[in-house]
């Protein structure tokens, strides 16, 4: 079914953005839209995909749902604190530096800064705001905040509506209705729901909800960035090799999924390397997480892999 906006300025709005996020070209038939739960998923998953999209002159837009605000260890490493000493000033300084890769990132792909759109919900609770009732107001527990925000542009809310988004399932799930309804995608990115963490889980519920509640008959694609076991495997930037499974006791990894997986989009190796250029910009070594950059780089392969999700999920 269509949205039905609560007032005809919410309406004017939406057609004034819709018309902004296609400045590319307003007539353009090929719309992607990438999801990603925090600043970063969106290039581990799609950089690819974004790259060979704007080569062919499709619209895209990033989605970040979160602010990347709830990774404490990061926090801590930024700031150059211990973890148990970081307030919600540092989780702020934390947020403001992924918003701002993320744009970076998008930007080496061949992205414009208005490319990426922010919602500024609560890292680490988006499962908890699916699980809640619609007038539930989640308080982050890192950053104190319960409502949506932004510190490097206004987060979607705020520009649509003249005011923030209380923390709420029924204000998720509004927005990602809206912007759904103004973007009118062709194509869908968003995490795996067999994904381990619970945020990446819940961006697919709530994208999922979204697309049902417009009519959205295009494609839906999934990728996977916490896969069970250890993903990806082989590990380490190895742009002339493909992803690869592997068994683990007797089951074939990444678990929960098919595989091979039902779209392999292959990478050349120019578009391997813009893919780790893109990564490395959300480079948090500069937190003290080493590790987890080599995890993020070891997304750089000659391809990237996607999912379709089942009518049955959850």
């Amino acid at each position: 079914m269509r949205f039905c906006f609560k007032s005809t300025l919410v309406f004017a709005i939406l057609i004034g953005l819709s018309s902004a996020f296609a400045h590319r070209s307003p007539t353009r038939s090929e719309s992607i839209v990438i999801f990603a739960p925090h600043p970063d998923d969106e290039v581990i998953g799609c950089a690819g995909i974004i790259m060979q999209a704007l080569a062919r002159g499709a619209r895209v837009k990033v989605v970040d749902i979160t602010s990347g605000d709830g990774f404490d260890a990061a926090a801590a490493g930024l700031t150059h604190k211990k973890v148990d000493e970081v307030g919600p000033d540092d989780f702020f300084a934390l947020s403001r530096l992924r918003q701002t890769q993320s744009r970076n990132a998008l930007e080496i792909l061949g992205g414009k800064a208005d490319d990426l759109i922010v919602l500024g919900y609560p890292d680490g609770d988006l499962g908890n705001l699916y699980d809640s009732t619609d007038e539930k107001v989640v308080r982050q527990q890192f950053t104190k905040k319960n409502e949506t925000y932004a510190l490097i542009q206004k987060d979607y809310h705020s520009s649509a509506h003249g005011e923030p988004g209380p923390y709420q399932r029924r204000s998720v799930l509004g927005d990602l209705v809206e912007l759904l309804t103004a973007l009118q995608p062709t194509e869908i990115y968003v995490t795996d729901e067999t994904d381990g963490h619970v945020d990446h889980r819940a961006a697919f519920w709530f994208v999922r909800d979204a697309a049902q509640q417009v009519g959205y008959k295009g494609a839906i694609y999934t990728y996977l960035v916490h896969g069970l076991p250890a993903w990806p495997f082989p590990s380490g930037v190895t742009p002339n090799r493909p992803f690869q499974s592997r068994k683990v006791d007797g089951e074939v990894a990444p678990l929960g999924l098919p595989w091979p997986p039902p779209r392999r989009v292959p990478l050349t190796p120019e578009q391997a390397q813009r893919k780790l250029r893109s990564i490395q910009a959300h480079n948090i070594t500069v937190a003290g997480m080493p590790d987890h950059q080599k995890e993020m780089e070891s997304f750089v392969k000659s391809e990237e892999v996607f999912w379709t999700p089942l009518a049955a999920s959850r």
